[in-house]
């Protein structure tokens, strides 16, 4: 067999590879001859399907591809023109509402205090604070070079 798939066009290939094996042997099974007939007409039909499918991608892509150029060229004038609107009646003015762009409003005062972080709790009285460097490792003293002696070797006479 030519090929087990399920798709479309490995059901074509199982078509063609069974229209070409039946052809040869028309002449012994005449009874076959208008199946065989229609099985071509079908197999013709569904390649001629598949390339107009193929042809509707290709422009469904190329149309998309456009659309979105034209979204983004749309979205920059229109920020350009926003600018210029901005520009002509200040960033404030309410007139910008009427063109579809927000003015800036002032920033108001909080309506709630920000959270802070919490201070350090103060001491407990009668507990004597660590002695500052607590906690950390002593210091050790430095190591100075000291000369090592050397031994003679005993020399007998």
């Amino acid at each position: 067999m030519a090929t087990k798939g399920s798709t479309i066009p490995e059901r074509i290939a199982r078509w063609k590879v069974m229209s070409a094996g039946l052809k040869p042997l028309l002449g012994e099974m005449p009874h076959l001859a208008a199946m065989h007939s229609e099985l071509e007409k079908v197999t013709l039909q569904s390649e001629e399907l598949d390339a107009r499918s193929e042809a509707l991608k290709a422009e469904s892509r190329e149309v998309n591809r456009t659309r979105e150029e034209l979204a983004k060229a749309g979205d920059d004038l229109r920020l350009r023109l926003a600018a210029a609107l901005q520009n002509a009646y200040g960033f404030r003015s309410e007139k910008l509402l009427e063109f579809g762009v927000p003015p800036r409003r002032a920033r108001g005062k909080d309506r709630k205090p920000r959270a802070r972080p919490p201070a350090a709790p103060p001491p407990s009285p009668g507990v004597t604070p660590p002695p500052a460097g607590a906690g950390q490792p002593a210091a050790t003293p430095p190591v100075t070079a000291q000369p090592v002696p050397t031994a003679e070797p005993e020399r007998s006479s």
